[in-house]
């Protein structure tokens, strides 16, 4: 334990002295070397609007330009003559209600007020975008975007299907598309907790080490929970932890109890929380700068709802959404339905039996994850569900993938034969 404490220790401050460098040295990136490019991606966005829909295989989908757009501007309004500064207070443009017009104003230099900070978050996206924007705009970065994001989805289906089976790979294909995966390469901030999740679960397949102890994986959870605070707008965060938890428990037994599980979301629990708080000690330590009012309002909105009546109103609101996706009345909620009960029917009629479900029940704790984020995160759960709803993601992998595991195909074939 003391040897995992001191593991622990040592693997935050090298990450936090990583993030903190690597935020002040992208500021120093001068305005004049991204501003041709800015200004060519405000131009998309005028075009697009803030929430344009995208048709994609699962359907046609909302964009979130309006985020991607707040990752511009930040990115923008960096002053690289002090970058510390700028890496610590994250400073912002709104001049008007309407994002778009804001980010007009802010490139043609007609601006009407003056800039805000924007620090309760490390915006480690910053790290990617500042130097991106340097050479290509926005449509290209999607272009990008979407190249790298097909690359890593490939060899992760490749290690799942090699490592695990075929059929967890198809799970993890069906658990994608239901949550709209299609459409991500088109936005920034949709995009970053899939290359989170992707890499996390490229690393703990192909890596035999880094899984090999209790201790490594121990301190490969805290890490993806702190690169998840770096990196991440507070989109979907809870994928990062489900996803690789899932490949972990399908990949060693050792870790198909719910003690193991506890420990493996208590460490990415403390990678998470820990780095975050620690944004907000380096602006204060760096910088001068004490985000603690922001943070204070954003916890009371997000978790509580304070925005929208009391706490019970907004679970009731976020289930009648949920709700509505699974009725049978809709083509989307049968279509749900219907690949449950491919792998459900089959689970009931010719299960492996009390070991296997032994083995794999911690499956649906695991699914458990993403209601139990929707109940601490009410408001922002709820407001942002268009955001939020690619959380299900965990459900349904968990979910998937205890169904397929408890099947007898043996049995299963023998059923259909004597049919």
């Amino acid at each position: 334990m003391k040897r995992l404490t001191l593991s622990i220790l040592l693997l935050y401050l090298v990450l936090l002295a990583l993030f903190t460098t690597l935020v002040i040295v992208v500021h120093m990136i001068p305005r004049s070397a991204i501003e041709p490019q800015f200004k060519a991606s405000v131009r998309i966005f005028t075009q697009e609007g803030e929430y344009p829909y995208k048709n994609s295989l699962d359907g046609r989908v909302v964009v979130d330009n309006f985020t991607d757009c707040y990752m511009h501007n930040v990115a923008y309004c960096a002053d690289a003559t002090h970058p510390v500064d700028a890496a610590m207070r994250n400073y912002r443009y709104r001049g008007d209600v309407d994002m778009i017009v804001s980010m007009n104003q802010l490139a043609s230099g007609r601006t009407v007020d003056g800039f805000s900070e924007y620090g309760k978050y490390w915006h480690g996206y910053q790290v990617f975008l500042r130097p991106l924007l340097t050479v290509i705009d926005y449509g290209k970065i999607r272009v990008l975007n979407g190249i790298i994001l097909s690359l890593l989805l490939v060899v992760a289906l490749v290690l799942l299907a090699r490592r695990l089976s075929l059929g967890v790979a198809l799970c993890f294909v069906v658990s994608l598309l239901m949550v709209h995966s299609a459409v991500i390469p088109w936005s920034l901030q949709y995009s970053t907790c899939y290359y989170i999740t992707l890499f996390s679960m490229v690393l703990l397949l192909g890596f035999k080490r880094l899984s090999a102890t209790r201790r490594n994986l121990a301190l490969c959870f805290f890490a993806i929970g702190a690169t998840t605070s770096f990196l991440d707008f507070f989109t979907t965060p809870v994928m990062t932890l489900g996803l690789p938890l899932t490949v972990m428990v399908l990949k060693d037994k050792n870790q198909g109890n719910m003690r193991a599980v506890f420990t493996l979301c208590a460490m990415w629990l403390m990678g998470y929380c820990l780095m975050w708080v620690s944004k907000w000690g380096m602006a204060y330590l760096l910088a001068g700068y004490n985000p603690m009012e922001q943070v204070t309002e954003s916890v009371q909105l997000h978790s509580v709802g304070r925005g929208s009546g009391n706490m019970v109103a907004v679970w009731r609101e976020l289930f009648d959404i949920l709700a509505s996706r699974w009725s049978l009345l809709s083509a989307k909620g049968l279509t749900r339905w219907s690949i449950v009960a491919v792998l459900a029917l089959p689970a009931l009629l010719v299960p492996k039996g009390r070991r296997t479900l032994d083995r794999y029940a911690v499956l649906l704790a695991i699914a458990m994850l993403t209601p139990l984020w929707y109940i601490v995160v009410a408001h922002h759960s709820y407001t942002h569900f268009f955001i939020t709803m690619r959380d299900l993601i965990v459900c349904w992998f968990a979910s998937l993938c205890f169904l397929y595991n408890m099947i007898d195909f043996n049995k299963l074939k023998a059923y259909v034969y004597r049919s």
